[in-house]
């Protein structure tokens, strides 16, 4: 099926912007045309579903683009009508994938970081945390 950018991103549930941003990183494919002319394809809402889905497991988008460009099993995974939460898992077991950590901090703001990090910083997102904490006490 063929869709205009404004169906598309009502379709992936993201903005017109977003689709244009992520064609600009690489993330996504160009659209069939230009300009008003401009057509996507399931393959776009595929690709969409994938990248929203590792968001989702807090890959960050530098990181996406890296499985998307090295993961040879990606063009499988687009073939699906639905991609799963469970497909995507299952599709990374076999890239080399750095574990974020995403940890609320008093119910203000979301710190998200490697866990390699979390134990080289160990020290410094103790304090950070620490430091917010006292901040709401005052």
């Amino acid at each position: 099926m063929e869709y205009k950018v404004s169906e598309l991103a009502q379709k992936a549930g993201v903005t017109k912007r977003t689709i244009h941003f992520y064609i600009s990183k690489g993330l996504l494919m160009p659209p069939k045309g230009s300009g008003v002319n401009s057509l996507y394809d399931d393959t776009h809402l595929n690709r969409l579903a994938l990248i929203k889905n590792l968001q989702s497991e807090f890959m960050p988008l530098n990181k996406i683009r890296e499985f998307i460009l090295n993961n040879g099993e990606l063009e499988n995974i687009e073939e699906k009508k639905v991609i799963t939460k469970e497909i995507v898992i299952e599709s990374l077991k076999s890239v080399d994938k750095e574990v974020y950590i995403k940890e609320n901090i008093c119910n203000i703001f979301d710190i998200h970081y490697t866990q390699e990090n979390a134990i080289k910083y160990e020290y410094i997102i103790t304090n950070v945390k620490k430091y917010v904490e006292k901040m709401l006490e005052e």
